[in-house]
């Protein structure tokens, strides 16, 4: 009897110690803090010019954007779309006319820029294949047509992929596919030389992204055969198919003699340099706390 007592005696103290130490965690004073990541901003202005824009140049060597083959690509980045972005006509036959603000595009071969949205959310994207010579869409697919919506000031992962293993070419928003095509027409041109980032080019600089992009990668292959889940937690690991990759966390280095523009890091295989100007400014995220105790 004297044993089960002190056996009873053992359990009622230790359950006692175990709800004090969860009390204690419950009620800890103490925080973590995570830092939130760096990202590039492009703000609101009255005028936009040359020294707003980032983009890559292809000059035809074997570590530049002409090594990337027509058939095999994916093409990512993150943004986040500030309310005063230009919104497009999503029935114009080319982002010149349409007048939505541009997230990325190839000369001469895809563009991907803001549209109005049709049956919910702030704006939709549309990402067109160009013809060669003057920049009208053959071919487009738009992202809430499978019921993605998309809001402002709201983070957005965007891939455009194409394998020649299926032959189809793929647009994905958040890791949702949601537009695939199996026509040759997607297959992209090699020769063109401008990968822009901000905007786009018909004769002049326009069309410019308000708001905030963040680590923007090309690859050689598709990476993203299926439906997936994107993370801004950290950056892409860099690997033998990693053709351009920018972190975009305000890792710069002047040029010698200085300029007035700096040079971003660049991983990846891709060794041209890409100019930063005075103007454009990087943000990061409000810290995030947590408790120290989930």
């Amino acid at each position: 009897m004297k044993n089960i007592s002190i056996f009873l005696s053992v359990i009622i103290l230790t359950s006692i110690l175990f709800l004090s130490c969860e009390k204690e965690k419950q009620t800890y004073p103490g925080v973590l803090i995570k830092h939130g990541l760096k990202y590039l901003y492009l703000p609101l202005k009255q005028t936009y010019g040359s020294d707003d824009r980032v983009y890559a140049f292809s000059g035809s060597a074997t570590t530049d954007l002409s090594s990337l083959s027509g058939t095999d690509f994916t093409y990512e980045f993150w943004i986040k779309a500030d309310d005063s972005c230009s919104i497009g006509n999503r029935l114009a036959s080319s982002g010149l006319d349409a007048g939505g603000a541009c997230i990325s595009e190839r000369r001469n071969n895809f563009e991907l820029y803001l549209v109005n949205a049709k049956n919910g959310g702030d704006f939709a994207i549309k990402y067109a294949r160009l013809n060669s010579d003057d920049d009208f869409q053959q071919a487009y697919m738009i992202s809430d047509t499978t019921g993605k919506y998309l809001f402002f000031n709201q983070w957005v992962h965007v891939a455009i992929t194409r394998s020649s293993a299926d032959n189809i070419a793929k647009f994905y928003i958040n890791g949702d596919l949601v537009g695939f095509s199996t026509d040759s027409l997607w297959i992209q041109p090699v020769n063109d030389t401008w990968l822009d980032i901000n905007y786009m080019y018909r004769g002049s600089n326009m069309n410019f992204f308000v708001g905030g992009i963040d680590l923007y990668r090309v690859s050689k292959i598709d990476r993203y055969p299926s439906n997936f889940t994107p993370s801004r937690d950290s950056a892409y690991s860099v690997d033998e198919n990693t053709l351009l990759q920018l972190n975009l966390d305000k890792h710069l280095t002047p040029f010698s003699p200085a300029t007035s523009f700096d040079k971003i890091e660049i991983f990846g295989s891709y060794t041209y340099f890409i100019k930063v100007h005075n103007s454009v400014i990087w943000e990061t995220d409000s810290d995030v706390y947590y408790p120290l105790y989930q």
